[in-house]
């Protein structure tokens, strides 16, 4: 089931709430109600590929929106034994695989243990992709084909889903699939999945 943002939807939101004088929190108009607040912390954030936009959720997640989840960019098992909730930030770097020191079958290895040690524990995961095209080749479909069958909903900024691969997968697999126009909405619908609006 795919939820996704109407301009049009989005344009009369704001000319609404300008009028009513409210800021408006456009996560509100995507998220299944099914879904909306019913992620528990303590959650982990991590990458599943080495994509620096694992740091830039973590900013998001925590500085803006008060979220506190815990961050590892290259997490254990071990790591994230604990956690209630795992954000996996979708997106292969061969930058950021470099700086680890981590070659594309290792870091693999890594994220399948990780999303076992998850389903193990009965642990939920949220999956993002913000990174749009550019984090979109073969690997990155690799490493997204591995963590979208575990997720209990995938956030994907509409960039990195121009050719339906998400959308797919999604329903494929019966995931939620939550499509937003930026990564700052993004936030927003994670914010949702954690805390009533």
């Amino acid at each position: 089931m795919i939820y996704r943002y109407s301009s049009t939807k989005r344009f009369l939101a704001i000319v609404c709430f300008m009028l009513l004088g409210i800021l408006p929190i456009f996560a509100q108009y995507s998220v299944p109600s099914t879904l909306v607040a019913s992620f528990e912390r303590p959650g982990f954030i991590t990458s599943a590929g080495q994509t620096s936009d694992a740091a830039i959720v973590k900013v998001l997640a925590n500085t803006r929106l008060k979220l506190g989840l815990d961050y590892d960019i290259a997490a254990k098992p071990e790591t994230i034994a604990n956690a209630k909730t795992l954000v996996l930030v979708l997106g292969v770097s061969n930058k950021g695989l470099g700086a680890a020191g981590l070659s594309i079958e290792q870091e693999i290895e890594r994220v399948q243990s990780i999303v076992a040690e998850a389903l193990k524990n009965n642990t939920r995961i949220i999956s993002i992709h913000t990174g749009g095209t550019a984090r979109r080749g073969e690997a990155s479909n690799q490493v997204i084909e591995l963590c979208v069958p575990a997720s209990d909903v995938v956030i994907v900024v509409e960039g990195g889903n121009n050719d339906g691969f998400f959308t797919s997968l999604c329903e494929e697999n019966n995931v939620f699939l939550v499509q937003v126009p930026s990564i700052a909405e993004a936030g927003n619908v994670l914010k949702s999945l954690f805390e009533a609006q």
